[in-house]
Order: C-alpha cells, then sequence, then structure tokens
C-alpha cells in the first residue's frame, strides 16, 4: 500500500492548513447559527452548514495528510464562497473576502502537494 503523505512540512505548508481549517470551522460556525437566526431559509442554511462541515473534515484529515485529492477538492470551497458572494450584493465582500482567504491557503499548500521530489 502506498501513501502519498508529505514527508515533512513547512511552516508555509502548516499556515496555509491552519488558515483553511479555522476559516472552514468559522464559516461552518457562521451557517450553522443563520440556521436559527433566518427561519425561511432554513433549509439554505443546513445545505451552507453541511458542505463547509464537510470541508471542515476533509481539511483536518487527509488535506493534512498530504493527500492531492484532498487539495483538489479543497478548491470548491473558495469556489462555492465566491459563487454565492456574486448571486448578492449585500453580502458580497463577505463571501469574496473569505475566498480570497481560502485561496491564499490553498495556494500557501500548493507547492507542498505538487513539487517533485
Amino acid at each position: 500500500m502506498t501513501v502519498n503523505a508529505i514527508p515533512a512540512q513547512n511552516a508555509r505548508f502548516k499556515i496555509g492548513w491552519i488558515i483553511l481549517l479555522v476559516l472552514a470551522a468559522l464559516i461552518t460556525l457562521g451557517h450553522m447559527s443563520l440556521i436559527f437566526v433566518f427561519a425561511n431559509e432554513q433549509t439554505l442554511f443546513i445545505g451552507h452548514t453541511a458542505f463547509n462541515l464537510y470541508a471542515f473534515l476533509v481539511i483536518l484529515i487527509p488535506f493534512r495528510q498530504g493527500k492531492k485529492w484532498a487539495w483538489l477538492a479543497t478548491l470548491i470551497l473558495p469556489i462555492g464562497l465566491a459563487l454565492t458572494g456574486a448571486f448578492d450584493a449585500e453580502i458580497m465582500p463577505y463571501y469574496f473576502g473569505m475566498a480570497a482567504v481560502c485561496a491564499l491557503g490553498l495556494l500557501l499548500t500548493m507547492q507542498d502537494f505538487f513539487s517533485k521530489r
């Protein structure tokens, strides 16, 4: 059995991973709280909460282990945030900001996933 793990993660990888992990956790908690604030939009925020909880779990375990599929799957997080913000001008700055921070975290870890050793 072959393991695709990053042997020695550098500081850049750890910073990027922590950025992604903390942001995914905060977004999950934010959407979870919105389930109770906007009663007429519960289904929407339950879906967002589930999506972000899944992203959090992928970042927490397989991403940290250096699985390439986890890095690629995590691309969905900033894309989903940007698309959500694109359809509502009122929340656009927040969602675009979160998407930019997620993209930064991904860029910080990219070299560790795709460099040839």
